[in-house]
């Protein structure tokens, strides 16, 4: 299953309107924020369709799953479904276990978890964590129209921050290339996205900044961004590019007719039976491109045609003006 799938779930007084186009979807918010309201409009036309007082236009198949039915677990229930969009409610407290992670990896369906904890059996990522929202421009329909707003879309914020230490999760070919672009600063590698906050917790002086792989962790953000607001006297910043491949093949070193197309239209090429996050995804596709070019890629050790310094520079030039000002300031 690959692709953007479009919703549109409508009753006499309310709508809500969104894309999915990842295989983990989170959606989170505080109580009567409109979660429980959707998943039952759309469940309830399932059930009944048109009879129910609602209408659901989808591009795709989907499902919804409540609360456990007597006699039937949530394997009995899921495990049949393929291609389909699967909406499950929160207190339903499987989606934390190891045989559901597991399901979610193998079946190549998609998954829009409602709930207000991280799952963090699933690598999913920071862009795809939202909460709904009434939306103020269409506040002239009769209806009142809710959509998606992405959590965490505004990182990094790196004011005054001189990056004295470099964390980054990686520790193979992403951290060989940010310790030579960071030649002024301390570069260190955390061992993993999950070890991320505790290396940043070890670390009592000078201003950090942290650099994860957006695109797997979302479960790993809420804590981690916690910590460093409530931290004092130091400056830490977080930063979460798609992947360290993703900024290579962004920033124009490698040369191919399709690269343009699939970074732009990315959700039509990742299958979600292949790639349980895009980050596996943009790695594959990386060494698969340069498989047999002097910029042959490896995840475990860089090749030294991406730390020459002109392609150093080639690489840095696409990040966000936050992290160049980092840069300038070592």
């Amino acid at each position: 299953m690959k692709g953007r799938y479009h919703f549109r779930v409508k009753s006499r007084k309310t709508v809500f309107e969104f894309e999915i186009k990842r295989n983990i979807t989170i959606l989170k918010g505080d109580s009567a924020t409109g979660k429980t309201t959707l998943l039952h409009m759309m469940y309830e036309y399932l059930r009944t369709g048109r009879e129910s007082g609602y209408s659901v236009s989808a591009d795709g198949a989907f499902y919804v799953y409540l609360h456990r039915e007597i006699g039937r677990s949530w394997q009995d229930i899921l495990y049949p479904l393929r291609n389909t969009v699967i909406f499950i409610e929160e207190n339903n407290h499987f989606v934390f276990s190891k045989e559901f992670a597991q399901f979610v990896r193998n079946s190549g369906n998609y998954f829009v978890l409602v709930t207000r904890s991280p799952v963090k059996t699933l690598p999913y990522s920071i862009h795809e964590i939202y909460e709904i929202i009434i939306s103020k421009k269409h506040s002239g329909m009769r209806e009142t129209y809710h959509e998606l707003k992405e959590l965490y879309s505004n990182f990094p914020v790196t004011e005054n921050n001189r990056a004295d230490i470099v964390v980054t999760e990686d520790s193979n070919s992403g951290y060989q290339f940010f310790t030579e672009l960071f030649e002024n600063s301390r570069v260190l590698s955390a061992g993993g996205n999950s070890q991320m906050l505790d290396k940043i917790r070890q670390l009592q002086q000078g201003d950090i900044l942290a650099v994860a792989d957006g695109a797997a962790f979302g479960a790993m953000i809420e804590d981690c961004l916690e910590y460093t607001v409530t931290r004092t006297g130091q400056r830490i910043s977080v930063w979460m590019p798609e992947s360290f491949e993703y900024l290579i093949l962004r920033s124009g070193l490698i040369s191919s007719k399709e690269l343009e197309q699939i970074l732009e239209f990315t959700p039509d090429y990742v299958e979600a039976g292949e790639y349980v996050s895009w980050e596996q995804f943009f790695t594959k596709l990386l060494i698969n491109l340069t498989r047999d070019l002097i910029c042959r890629y490896s995840k475990t050790c860089l090749n030294a045609y991406y730390l020459r310094e002109k392609n150093v520079q080639k690489i840095a030039e696409s990040f966000p003006e936050a992290v160049k000002d980092c840069l300038k300031a070592e």
